[in-house]
């Protein structure tokens, strides 16, 4: 062989493993960040606190879902609770029985200005094939986010108004 084929060979070689090891990162970038049963009208666990069917970083960007719609949610005095005050607790999530849709369970305590209230969510999210992306759509939130709160305010308005009786009482028994 003359060393102008050997030096075609070298180079076919060379592109053919640039190609394979190219297409193996973006093999496993795909692996890795893909929405689990993305096309599936299966209903199934993905992750619960017995079951983890998700890599790492899918698990991670569910729990960024979470976290994110509890953001934007969760109100005190017409303000978005800050990303800090949300402390993350416990993480459900089922792939729907419609395709591109996950049904979320979400447990968190949220530290207001007064206190920390430990509260749940759920809604159903919608993702692109990569949760890679950003981007989502969230529907059907319930929480009781606002019903933990209120029963806070409550027993504070309790609490002064027995404190107040008792300072009357004493004010006036004198």
């Amino acid at each position: 062989m003359d060393k102008k084929k050997i030096l075609q060979i070298i180079l076919l070689s060379i592109m053919i493993g640039i190609i394979c090891i190219v297409g193996g990162i973006k093999l496993h970038d795909w692996y890795i960040w893909h929405a689990p049963a993305y096309n599936s009208t299966e209903k199934q666990v993905l992750l619960s606190s017995k079951i983890d069917k998700l890599t790492d970083e899918q698990k991670n960007a569910f729990w960024e879902y979470a976290h994110a719609v509890a953001h934007s949610e969760f109100k005190v005095d017409d303000e978005n609770v800050a990303n800090e005050d949300i402390e993350d607790e416990s993480l459900l999530v089922e792939k729907s029985n419609k395709k591109h849709k996950y049904d979320i369970s979400y447990v968190c305590k949220v530290k207001t200005s007064d206190t920390t209230i430990k509260c749940s969510s759920k809604f159903t999210l919608e993702t692109h094939s990569s949760l890679k992306d950003d981007e989502f759509k969230y529907s059907n939130f319930t929480s009781n986010f606002y019903d933990k709160l209120q029963e806070y305010y409550y027993s504070e308005i309790e609490k002064s108004i027995s404190d107040l009786s008792d300072t009357l009482s004493e004010y006036y028994s004198d």
